[in-house]
């Protein structure tokens, strides 16, 4: 090796250093700032031949754990995923008000309570039947103001997911456009810079949803969510779209039929223009995305379920009256049995008829419906409950009822005439019965405040006034029911309605309607469903409805609670990566100092070197003259 070897190595590792310090001042220069990565110098040995002729520069190279980056990725999203819920499930909270507040439920419900109980102790003073309209009317109104809340919340929700889309679609155009300068053949070893800003952007992405991240051989990424959808293949990005709708209210819901969607739904479009609905495929697992979806089709529509529920027992519970069908004695040609109007059935009343075939107890329950769908909506599963569709006619009816009972030779369904059911066993006089029909009931709605008994509709829906009956016309008259309901306008206009119930009044029983009404608000047990997420599926929750309604305030707390403490874990362990993550990719201000010490040394030996070696050059210049 020659001095000019010598004096051409010298000088690579001159430049070696220089660029080691341009990466160690670049460090330094970064330590705070967001997102840097912290980098080092990657050199190899130059080579020519089979001699080793100096230091080859390569680039700088980003010094993190590809393992934990993956991990607080999926941590950001969990973080966001729990953050957006616990805002929402406090906001709840809030509406519902503690306990014992002041515009709680259950002290409305409290309230309207001792408002009966004072009328029933003076039925016959005017204030005492206007402050039990104006108890009724206040917890109305409370129900209609919780459900304008809820669905404000829910167009909320629908909002905030339209603009996380759009911030999705983005970040994804620009991490398209990154990559390409990465992946870029004209690219110098300068990429680092380049790299640093994409994993910003996907880092800004996993809070949005739960992303996947595959590094390639050549630089490139490929973006999927941890449900299996690729949002980025390394060349181009799915297109996503948000129809947002408005208003939202009770009745909408989202399907995955297009027709019955009334909320809006993601829909990704790939680089071949084939559309995914990405809400019904459940490819988004977490982030801020899928807290808005869960919030507004779930948490917040159990919470209207809640309302409705409410509502319509405070309703049913006051104007429900159980009718018995009439019995029908045995002839010489038919056996015993009972008979029952459907016409003083309203859509959605029910009848319920109880036999006995060859031994085996069975009982039915029929619905009043007035369409064809509504009769299907009606009908279960287990065939327990049967939709019958009163528009068809009265052969079809009959018809039905047959099918569900048994064989003509078990029961004999007819219609004697107009919209009469007559439902016999198989016994007519002389013989011996081998089927029984052993109760029919009716239960229907009292329109008349007149109507000898202490039912009364003071809860009515909407202006129409109908009495809630659960009617699936148009709909489950169920949904969004505590948004509709209020006070009788013509008991509003009568208050003596409130304890007068006969023509005419007799004095003796003017506190049995208050008393009935208090009843049914505080000692009557019903079971509520468990779509209310009180109770549940399996253990519905059973109680009066006061306490219901103290459950769906102490629900919304709890529900807060485990939400905030949910979060706060969540958080925890996103800052403990975070932690992890800067460790190995944040700037050391200590270890970048010593990194430039090395650096100065490496720098002074090699100008040492380039110095004794011009010396040495010059030495022989000098002889030769």
């Amino acid at each position: 090796m020659g001095l000019t070897s010598v004096i051409g190595t010298a000088a690579s590792g001159l430049r070696a250093t220089q660029a080691g310090m341009d990466v160690v001042s670049q460090n330094v220069a970064n330590a705070g700032s967001v997102g840097y990565t912290r980098r080092t110098l990657t050199s190899t040995q130059q080579v020519s031949g089979d001699q080793t002729t100096g230091v080859n520069v390569v680039g700088a190279t980003r010094i993190l754990n590809s393992l934990v980056q993956r991990q607080l990725r999926l941590e950001t999203a969990g973080a966001s995923y729990t953050a957006v819920r616990s805002s929402y499930a406090s906001s709840l909270d809030a509406m519902f008000d503690a306990p014992g507040g002041t515009g709680s439920l259950s002290t409305l419900v409290n309230a309207y309570a001792g408002s009966l109980q004072s009328l029933a102790n003076a039925p016959d003073q005017y204030t005492a039947q206007a402050g039990t309209l104006a108890a009724a009317s206040d917890l109305a109104g409370s129900l209609n103001s919780l459900t304008k809340q809820v669905q404000s919340l829910r167009q909320n929700t629908e909002d905030a997911l339209a603009q996380d889309v759009d911030k999705a679609n983005t970040l994804l155009k620009q991490i398209a456009q990154v990559n390409a300068q990465v992946t870029s053949p004209s690219a110098d070893t300068g990429t680092a810079a380049f790299q640093d800003q994409r994993d910003a952007l996907i880092d800004q992405l996993s809070e949005l949803v739960d992303v996947n991240v595959t590094q390639q051989a050549n630089g490139s990424v490929t973006i999927a969510t941890t449900g299996g959808f690729t949002l980025f293949d390394g060349s181009s990005s799915a297109q996503l779209s948000f129809d947002r709708r408005s208003p939202i209210g009770a009745q909408s819901a989202y399907g995955t039929d297009p027709a019955k969607r009334s909320v809006g739904t993601i829909t990704a479009t790939d680089s071949l223009g084939h559309k995914s609905d990405l809400i019904a495929s459940g490819v988004i697992r977490s982030g801020e995305i899928k807290g808005l979806v869960e919030l507004r089709d779930e948490t917040l529509v159990q919470s209207q379920r809640q309302l409705d529920e409410f509502a319509a027992g405070l309703a049913s519970s006051l104007s429900d009256k159980t009718v018995a069908g009439t019995p029908v004695p045995a002839t010489a040609a038919s056996g015993t049995g009972f008979s029952f109007d459907l016409s003083k059935l309203s859509p959605g009343n029910s009848l319920t008829v109880a036999t006995t075939a060859g031994g085996v107890a069975k009982t039915v329950t029929f619905v009043r419906a007035d369409s064809a769908a509504s009769a299907t909506a009606a009908t279960s599963a287990d065939g327990s409950t049967v939709g019958l569709d009163m528009s068809a006619g009265m052969t079809a009816v009959v018809a039905k009822v047959q099918a569900t009972l048994g064989s003509s030779s078990q029961f004999n369904v007819s219609s004697p005439g107009g919209s009469t059911l007559s439902i016999l066993d198989n016994g007519p006089t002389g013989t011996t019965a081998t089927t029984s029909v052993t109760a029919m009931s009716a239960l229907t709605s009292v329109t008349d405040p007149l109507n000898g008994s202490g039912q009364l509709a003071l809860f009515v829906d909407g202006d129409a006034g109908q009495p809630y009956s659960g009617s699936l016309e148009h709909g489950s008259q169920l949904t969004g029911f505590a948004g509709r309901i209020q006070v009788s306008k013509t008991v509003a206009a009568s208050p003596t309605s409130l304890v007068n119930f006969t023509t005419p009044m007799k004095q003796d029983e003017t506190p049995t309607r208050p008393i009935f009404l208090l009843d049914q608000l505080t000692s009557a047990s019903r079971t509520f469903t468990g779509a209310s997420g009180i109770g549940g599926s399996n253990a519905p929750y059973t109680g009066t409805l006061a306490d219901f309604s103290s459950q769906i305030v102490v629900t919304q707390a709890a529900n807060a609670n485990s939400a905030t403490q949910l979060n706060e874990g969540q958080q925890t362990v996103l800052n403990a990566v975070k932690s992890r993550y800067s460790q190995d990719a944040g700037v050391n201000i200590d270890t970048e100092m010593t990194q430039l010490i090395q650096l100065q040394t490496a720098y002074g030996a090699n100008a040492r070197i380039l110095t004794a070696a011009k010396d040495m050059m010059d030495m022989l210049l000098r002889v030769g003259q």
